[in-house]
């Protein structure tokens, strides 16, 4: 967010509003750091006798996503696809996904109801995904990545002049690039950008992750994975939490699940907070901290979050008459240790609370299409991509009156037909059909209700 000042009081916003722009921090004549975005709000403030205050918003142009929203099907895809997918929906074409991980194709996974942006992050998120934004002065680039430390250091995200070798420091000075200096007792204009200061602390979070899942191809089987996090050194061992369902039909996909969860509820086990004026801190790329009086604090640590703050007094000319400072930079910023791999938050999932109609759909000329358990494909009111044929759906299961091992009674849906839709523990991505019911073009088999005292199979 920026607080701006200009000699025009009469700024067209048409020319800001959803326009690129560019935020740059400057070091004497070079810049060391680049802020590319969109602007997503501009506002006027007040006019002085020369001047008149703005303030801009801008952000990143995947904070757009987060305008949107949708109910949709994806089938037979895997977590990368359906992100790339997004992506390419927001118009975002400045974007690198690494996948280094063996990601499962998923059967069924619905956006249900979510904001685009929601939904990337969910579906990131359990995937074990981390994303950051690399700036340059014409562009930002998204990048998506399943293991952190490809992000790599901080000497990634230095700016380097044409005529410059060395990195951001002047080649005298004997500083490694990928280094951050801490100097608590320094004061007034520090000759080099460091940390003046620290806080770090440990907290006792859930110690291990147990999950469960049921599938009915194999139900007498638990699909039970068992995780324990990072850093337990400090804390009992004992802290479990248990997950139903897990959200996997498969051990495959089960056991990193497990992973990722018990690292996200363990995000925040061992942080640092920090505040100084070294612009090389970027979300997502790592550092060795010096100078510290406690020496295991030297040690290797990745941004998580940074904060900036600055002035320009001098930009006001006369009106600074009386600032204490003429320029003034400040950073504050989370880190977290840099040899391990690092999770957000754990994210809910959707819940679909109440039933949902769907018309049973299957390829043309079929008057009844199931497989070998009965399972039927559905055609969902909210899915504006539906061609109503048998690529609509996953096959649904069907609730029955009488079930068991080779008994009971069995009624296919007829194509055509109206059931009722319930998912299993709410979840978008388990629909399930446990009624059927007459409607507008497929009405009672006898008129009603003049026939009401009948009772018919």
């Amino acid at each position: 967010e920026l607080k701006l000042i200009s000699f025009e009081n009469d700024i067209d916003f048409g020319h800001l509003l959803d326009k690129p722009v560019l935020f740059t921090i400057w070091d004497g004549e070079r810049p060391v750091r680049y802020v590319h975005g969109l602007v997503s709000r501009f506002s006027q403030a007040e006019s002085g006798f020369y001047r008149t205050y703005y303030h801009a918003l801008v952000e990143p142009q995947l904070a757009r996503a987060d305008l949107r929203s949708n109910w949709r099907i994806f089938q037979q895809k895997t977590v990368p696809q359906i992100l790339e997918l997004m992506l390419q929906r927001q118009g975002i074409n400045q974007y690198e996904l690494r996948a280094s991980m063996d990601h499962q194709v998923r059967e069924f996974c619905v956006q249900a109801g979510e904001t685009d942006l929601a939904f990337i992050t969910r579906l990131a998120a359990e995937e074990g995904f981390v994303y950051r934004f690399a700036h340059n002065d014409k562009l930002h680039k998204l990048i998506i990545t399943d293991r952190l430390q490809s992000f790599g250091l901080i000497s990634h995200g230095t700016i380097k002049a044409e005529d410059d070798d060395e990195g951001f420091f002047d080649a005298d000075e004997p500083v490694d690039p990928d280094s951050v200096l801490y100097q608590a007792t320094g004061g007034g204009d520090q000759a080099m950008p460091c940390l003046r200061r620290l806080r770090y602390s440990e907290q006792v979070r859930t110690a291990r992750q147990v999950q469960r899942d049921y599938t009915f191809t194999n139900p007498a089987y638990r699909q039970e994975h068992r995780a324990a996090g990072p850093f337990l050194e400090h804390q009992s061992k004992e802290y479990e939490f248990f997950d139903y369902p897990g959200r996997y039909k498969r051990d495959a996909v089960g056991k990193p699940f497990t992973e990722n969860r018990i690292t996200a509820l363990r995000h925040d086990v061992r942080i640092a907070e920090v505040e100084g004026d070294d612009v090389r801190l970027q979300p997502g790329l790592s550092f060795t901290l010096t100078g510290h009086s406690r020496d295991d604090l030297n040690a290797h640590w990745r941004v998580n979050t940074v904060t900036h703050k600055g002035k320009q007094f001098t930009s006001l000319q006369e009106e600074a008459a009386g600032a204490d400072v003429s320029t003034h930079y400040q950073q504050t910023a989370v880190l977290v240790p840099g040899r391990t791999e690092w999770r957000p938050a754990p994210l809910s999932k959707p819940r679909v609370d109440g039933p949902h109609m769907a018309t049973v759909v299957g390829p043309k000329g079929e008057e009844i299409y199931c497989d070998e358990w009965g399972r039927v494909k559905v055609s969902f009111p909210w899915d504006r991509e539906s061609q109503n044929n048998e690529f609509s759906s996953c096959w649904v299961r069907v609730s029955q009156g009488w079930a068991g091992g080779s008994w009971g009674s069995m009624a296919i849906p007829r194509i055509g037909q109206d059931v009722i839709i319930q998912y299993v523990n709410g979840d978008p991505d388990q629909p399930m059909i446990t009624g059927r019911t007459y409607c507008g073009d497929q009405l009672p088999p006898y008129d009603l209700p003049d026939h009401k005292t009948r009772m018919t199979i």
